[in-house]
């Protein structure tokens, strides 16, 4: 569903906030060579400091996260998380330089794997957390004012939860299947910002397709579907040049055949991708709305009767019988002497 004015709002300062607290510690996760592509698994201050670091600076994010998915959408909190990630993302460079500052034997492939590990980990304790306390935030923490309309008969369950059902897991392959095939022809270059552009793009169209095609409520799968995504191009270029030394992996590069998914970094996936994702399953919420809100007007005929202040207004419209206008009354002939 389309996030109202009132969301608009709480969800740009979810950002700001977000964003200015992790571009504060951006320079400590960079590499100590300074070149471009950020990655957990070089940064200047090892793995362990760099994830707790990010953590750190990630707790605006998440309270910011949980207050917005609580006041309205679910999946507000995930789009402002991974748009706020998205700017720090956008400020690392490319993977250009990640390539360049590789050793022999480093398996730079393989590394980006277990930092794929690390992401996912992160955005499920995020999902785990707005379904677990969101109801209770919203009850105690969100001013009625601020509470955004939310239709539970439509959305209840448009959640993330972490339970195997066949239409979420049949979703998030869809989603993961043509992720796969737009990145591999759309991420022609390096650059950062075609390549977020890409993702983008890819995610929304991927996650838009996959809710439309199997429509499920739990999203999990299709919020994760870009991580698999990243998971199956670096594990194909493991597999295909997991053994060539920092010169040959330069080369291949320069050569142009590191292409598509690998071109991307984890941070990339981990921010553009949920951005797409979370745009592309609110667009079919959308539809979903209109769509249910024509079935009611059409299943529900006019009732007789004069409608009162109190009836309820239907989705599509107001009561059909409030502004009819009232029939003429036929006064009784009196009888002729």
């Amino acid at each position: 569903m389309l996030p109202t004015l009132t969301q608009r709002a709480l969800m740009l300062i979810a950002i700001v906030a977000a964003a200015f607290a992790w571009l504060a510690v951006r320079l400590p996760l960079t590499a100590a060579q300074g070149s471009s592509g950020l990655s957990l698994m070089d940064a200047r201050i090892g793995v362990v400091l760099a994830c707790l670091l990010l953590l750190a600076a990630g707790l605006p994010a998440l309270i910011s996260a949980m207050y917005v998915s609580a006041s309205g959408n679910p999946l507000s909190g995930i789009f402002t998380t991974g748009f706020a990630l998205m700017i720090l993302a956008g400020q690392s460079g490319s993977m250009a330089g990640l390539i360049q500052r590789q050793q022999d034997g480093g398996g730079v492939f393989a590394a980006l794997m277990i930092e794929l590990g690390l992401w996912a980990l992160a955005w499920c304790v995020l999902m785990f957390l707005i379904r677990r306390y969101r109801d209770l935030i919203r009850a105690n923490l969100v001013p009625p004012r601020l509470q955004t309309p939310f239709s539970r008969k439509l959305t209840e369950e448009d959640t993330p939860r972490f339970v195997l059902h066949v239409a979420p897991i049949v979703a998030g392959l869809i989603c993961s299947t043509l992720g796969y095939l737009g990145c591999r022809y759309l991420i022609a270059t390096p650059a950062t910002g075609q390549v977020i552009g890409s993702l983008l793009v890819v995610f929304t169209c991927a996650a838009f397709a996959a809710r439309e095609f199997v429509p499920t409520g739990n999203v999990v799968f299709l919020v994760l579907s870009p991580l698999i995504v990243a998971l199956a191009g670096y594990a194909h270029m493991a597999v295909s040049h997991g053994p060539a030394s920092s010169q040959d992996l330069t080369a291949l590069w320069q050569a142009g055949q590191i292409t598509g998914p690998a071109m991307a970094m984890p941070i990339h996936y981990a921010s553009a991708g949920m951005v797409g994702v979370a745009t592309g399953i609110g667009l079919a919420q959308a539809i979903d709305r209109v769509r249910f809100a024509e079935e009611v007007i059409t299943e529900k005929p006019d009732q007789p009767g004069p409608a009162t202040d109190d009836a309820p207004v239907e989705l599509g419209g107001v009561e059909p019988d409030k502004f009819r206008e009232p029939e003429p009354q036929q006064t009784p002939e009196k009888p002729t002497e």
